[in-house]
């Protein structure tokens, strides 16, 4: 099991410094990546309901101060030189796909080839009108195809281009490449059956979201299931996932890491037979207090990490 840590990237209490030690902390501890959320901005009044926990836990005050996820990454990218870097996730179908695959390129290229591409379909309408987005919300799933396709394009071909329903790219030269060939890993992020399709058509790989045990079992074995009829083998399929960590609590829930030291490590260890290689750990829960340092130091403790020197 590989282990990461979402960045203190939003929040009343996020700032540069915080976000910073977080990143650093991780390195030195010998957790294997960071990882950014990404929100642009947060609309005052909005509809739908956040999708990955209750309802009542997705607030302006815990969300409103939030750090772009791409500039994020290349900031701690010029701090750091070995964790890799990781969008939990990009929302693609908000973005230009052309500018973002430059970026993302960018990035993996500036980093030494540490960058993890998590990409996510996203929830809130508000937001994606928000940034002139407001057509795509509507068939966000098909144009997070082309986008992806187009990032494929800019990745890998010397002259790059794409022709598709709701994007094109006319014949451009885009270098420098990624350094990771053919381009850097694709999680596809997300909880739903069309998720997992886009997991197996376009990426490298599912990425979870608040999920138990129980319902990782079932999206795996519908993942490994959709791979086979693909013509994929399943086992190229890399299955991450990104859990709340609350040490010690004494009200765990199924869908975090939590309670007694025991608990978690048979929880981790039933993740692993299941197929789950890497988790994306958040360390900030709760009341939105500043990234838990003394968390992750006590969890690392816990798997075993060997700090980097």
């Amino acid at each position: 099991m590989r282990y990461g840590v979402i960045l203190d990237t939003r929040g009343p209490n996020a700032s540069s410094e915080s976000l910073i030690a977080g990143a650093l902390l991780a390195e030195r501890l010998g957790y294997d990546a960071v990882w950014s959320t990404d929100h642009v901005v947060v609309p005052v009044r909005f509809d739908a309901e956040y999708p990955y926990q209750q309802a009542s836990s997705y607030t302006l005050t815990g969300r409103e101060n939030a750090f772009e996820t791409l500039a994020t990454l290349a900031y701690v990218a010029g701090r750091t030189s070995a964790v890799r870097l990781g969008t939990s996730v990009i929302i693609a179908p908000q973005r230009n796909p052309v500018l973002t695959g430059k970026q993302l390129a960018t990035l993996d290229a500036l980093s030494g080839g540490r960058l993890v591409v998590g990409v996510g379909i996203g929830w809130m309408a508000e937001e994606f009108a928000a940034l002139g987005a407001g057509a795509a919300f509507a068939k966000r799933g098909a144009v997070t195809d082309e986008h992806i396709l187009i990032w494929k394009a800019l990745w890998t071909e010397e002259t790059s281009t794409f022709a598709g329903d709701s994007c094109t790219l006319p014949p451009v030269r885009a270098f420098p490449k990624p350094v990771q060939r053919p381009h850097p890993p694709i999680l596809v992020g997300g909880n739903s059956p069309a998720a997992r399709r886009r997991a197996v058509r376009l990426g490298d790989g599912w990425h979870a979201v608040h999920l138990t045990v129980a319902q990782l079992e079932a999206g795996i074995a519908e993942l490994r299931d959709l791979a086979r009829a693909a013509g994929r083998a399943p086992e190229t399929l890399r299955v991450s996932a990104q859990l709340n960590v609350r040490l010690g609590a004494p009200d765990a829930q199924p869908h975090e890491l939590a309670g007694a030291d025991d608990a978690v490590r048979a929880h981790i260890a039933a993740l692993e037979r299941l197929g789950v290689s890497e988790l994306a750990l958040d360390f900030t829960t709760g009341s939105r207090a500043p990234q838990d340092l003394a968390g992750m130091e006590r969890f690392a403790a816990l798997v075993g990490l060997r700090p980097r020197g």
